[in-house]
Formats: C-alpha cells, structure tokens, sequence
C-alpha cells in the first residue's frame, strides 16, 4: 500500500503549492513558480476546474503537485488539455508517477484525446518525462535564451557614460522601446510602468544616453528563487558596443551582488538583435521551451 495520498485542489493548498514549487525550481537555470497569491486569484475564478489541479501527500506535508488545463475546442479536432509535469520535492519521486497517472486518468474521464505539454531543459527533467511518457516532439517556441556567466563578460569596456535610469526623463522614450521590440500591448505597458523602482528584485536600470537619445538600456531584474541568476531585461541598443558597455556595467554589479550568470531572451522583433548578443561570449542557447503532444 502506497504512504502517498492524492488530493484534487482544495482552497488552502495554494500556500504549500507556492513552497513546494520554490524548492523544486530552486535548482533550475530558469527558476520560475507562480506566487501562492497569484494561484489564489486564478483559483477563485468561477471557470476554475478543481479536478485539474493534482496534489500528492505523504502524511500531512504536500511533496508534490501538477496542473492541466482543458483547451479550448476546435471544430472538427480532438479534444485537448495541456499539462505541466509535475513539481516534486527530492525523495518523492514515486509521487510523478502517481501525479501523472492520475492526471491522465482524469483527463480521458473529461473526453480529452491530445495532451500538449511545454517541456525545457532549463527546468529540471521536463524534458525526460516528455520521454519518459511518450510525447512526441511537435515545435520549438519562436524565442532563444541565452545564458552568459559573469566570469566571461569582458569587463574592460568604458562605462562612463552609463548612468541610472530617470523615471521622469526617461519613462517616455523608454516606453517607445518596449512597444517596438516587445511588441507589448498597453495593459502590459501599464504593468511595466507601475512596477518601476518597486520591484525589490530590479537591482538596477541602465541608460546610455548620446545627443538626448536613448542608445542602450538594460534592467539587470535578479531571480526571486535562484537568486545567483539574474535576467538582463528590456535590453535594447542602437550599436553593440553599447551592448558591450551595459553588459561590462552589469557584471560590476553582478558581482557585488553575488549573481553567477545572466539570462537573456529573445523573442519577436528582439530575435534580429542574436548576432549582436552572440558577440557576448555566451554559454548556451536554444528555445526557451518546445512544444511536445501524446494521445491518450
């Protein structure tokens, strides 16, 4: 008889969810877990399904859980569910197997026929239980991540010329950036705004300014979970020296800090700024995540 129980979601599990979900991504390069804040809202929303939210005991500690979703239906299509592989503490790995297994169970009980999942190598065994199960690969998401350790920056670039960014001077011209490499709609744009200099996690805001122009910025936004990483955020610049300065800036900071290595995305128009960020010395790139199916 199994010493694990399995629960569906019941409200005051989003606490112990949020904890779980730090420790295990904790050791990912990409550390990421929805705050247990954030779950309460989407979980009091009155389209939220309890029966797809998955969560494993062993006594009265939660070890584990996994979340699915049921898509959408498209005329003329199987029915779909996407699904996150499950987030196990270390010693419970019996508790992905149950997760997954139930998680399936519940999904063919729905009518669901296709299971989608995003699985990545910068988070943990995503990738090996996409394997491990049987998904087949579909498509890489149209977006690269770099990872580039502060040892490998050159650091021997002129930054005298980079400054703090000026809210009031600044905002403007700044926000023009994020609309034309981010793409980013106006409810977005408002989120960015408000979050300026509020966020205890924005160790700094970089400016290059030349002729009352902005020609590089970057904002250095240090990882909640693996705070050793950091995300080199909203980088844009007119000329890669001023790619060479921000990065030079950074790693000084990096260090006082005791971050390890950066993250940069690159995704929409930003995609045409890679051969500018190859001359960084970076260590690893590829998509950030790609897309893998199963019947079932």
């Amino acid at each position: 008889m199994s010493d694990y129980e399995l629960k569906n979601f019941q409200k005051g599990f989003e606490e112990d969810q949020a904890r779980v979900g730090i420790k295990v991504a904790s050791n990912w390069i990409f550390a990421h877990q929805t705050p247990a804040d954030r779950l309460k809202e989407v979980y009091s929303q009155p389209n939220f399904d309890p029966e797809t939210r998955h969560y494993c005991f062993k006594g009265k500690e939660m070890v584990g859980f996994l979340t699915t979703r049921i898509l959408e239906e498209e005329e003329g299509k199987p029915k779909k569910a996407s699904l996150v592989f499950p987030s196990v503490l270390p010693g419970h790995e019996k508790a992905t197997e149950l997760l997954y297994e139930k998680a399936v169970e519940i999904l063919k009980n729905k009518g669901v026929e296709v299971v989608e999942t995003y699985a990545s190598a910068l988070c943990g065994n995503q990738v090996d239980l996409a394997n491990k199960y049987g998904f087949k690969y579909v498509k890489d998401v149209e977006n690269l991540l770099f990872t580039l350790k502060v040892s490998n920056i050159d650091e021997k670039e002129d930054t005298s010329k980079i400054r703090k960014f000026d809210k009031e001077k600044d905002l403007e011209a700044w926000i023009k950036l994020v609309k034309k490499y981010d793409e980013a709609d106006d409810e977005r744009i408002k989120r960015i705004v408000e979050e300026l200099g509020e966020d205890e996690n924005s160790i700094a805001h970089l400016v290059i300014e030349e002729d009352g122009k902005i020609v590089g910025t970057t904002l250095v936004w240090r990882n909640p979970i693996n705070t050793s990483s950091a995300n080199l955020a909203h980088t844009y610049f007119t000329d890669v020296k001023y790619l060479k300065q921000l990065t030079a800036k950074a790693v000084k900071i990096a260090k006082k800090e005791n971050i390890d290595y950066f993250l940069i995305w690159l995704f929409g128009k930003r995609l045409s700024l890679k051969k500018d960020f190859e001359q960084l010395n970076v260590n690893y790139a590829q998509p950030s995540t790609s897309l893998f199916e199963k019947e079932i």
